[in-house]
């Protein structure tokens, strides 16, 4: 992924390779921020898949390495935390 920043019109906008891939913004700095948005969230897109939960053994869809429980067992959990805590 070749992300970059140019200016676009009066402002400024992120592109891939020569595809603009953001809409435009009056401050290069928050292009960038953006940038960086969109870098994260093709990271986590890549290791996104369909995983088996550590607790139940259903399969859910995971958004990445450290998500391995289905909602329904970290609610439940989550619970036993607090209950924990007092």
């Amino acid at each position: 992924m070749n992300l970059h920043v140019e200016i676009w019109g009066i402002g400024y906008a992120v592109f891939e390779g020569r595809k603009r891939i953001s809409g435009v913004y009056n401050c290069r700095d928050y292009a960038l921020a953006r940038m960086d948005k969109i870098e994260i969230e093709y990271r986590q897109a890549r290791h996104a898949r369909n995983r088996p939960c550590l607790t139940c053994g259903s399969e859910f869809w995971s958004t990445g390495r450290g998500h391995r429980m289905c909602n329904g067992c970290r609610a439940r959990c989550s619970g036993l935390d607090a209950a924990m805590l007092g």
